[in-house]
């Protein structure tokens, strides 16, 4: 026989060997955890003389109260490795010395502001209400997922669900 036939059907056999192997197009999804967190439930003057809005639009209003945020965005700050962000945490500091209320969007561009509303709804310190339907959501379910399709190809992130596992919003934390 000749070589270049023996060759051809050995790099046949391998190819189809790898390519049949590897299921590429199935992925799998999980949930590795659901858990429901109680939010703030009242909307004090005395809890929010200073209030940071953390979202709104014409449907949903989340806020949380000054002191709340820049502790809890300064932990983020330092867990995350975002030590080049404390200046926006001393600019933060100083407008909140000098106005009452304060938009987180004036301080995270569009990418980030969804990772810090994650944070406040993850741990429960923010009032959220429904403009639409005239009152506050008390509970939150938050769904951490992770999917994958092979072997360091994958993401998980977390979803946030209100009322009957209505999708509010999710981020994902994590691709490889």
């Amino acid at each position: 026989m000749d070589r270049r036939f023996l060759y051809s059907i050995l790099i046949a056999a391998l190819f189809t060997t790898v390519f049949t192997s590897c299921d590429k197009d199935e992925v799998t999804t999980s949930v590795v955890k659901k858990t429901t967190v109680s939010l703030l439930e009242r909307d004090d003057y005395v809890i929010f003389e200073k209030t940071v809005i953390l979202y709104e639009d014409e449907n949903y209003l989340i806020k949380t109260p000054l002191y709340y945020f820049l502790s809890d965005i300064n932990d983020f700050f330092v867990t995350s490795g975002y030590e080049e962000q404390f200046s926006t945490l001393e600019k933060i500091i100083s407008d909140g010395k000098e106005n009452d209320l304060l938009y987180a969007t004036s301080y995270f561009d569009k990418y980030s502001i969804d990772y810090v509303v994650a944070l406040f709804l993850e741990n429960g310190r923010c009032y959220f209400y429904d403009k639409k339907n005239k009152n506050n959501i008390k509970k939150i379910v938050v769904e951490y997922w992770g999917d994958s399709s092979a072997p360091l190809a994958g993401s998980g992130g977390r979803s946030f669900y209100i009322y009957d596992n209505v999708l509010f919003m999710g981020v994902t934390d994590w691709i490889s």
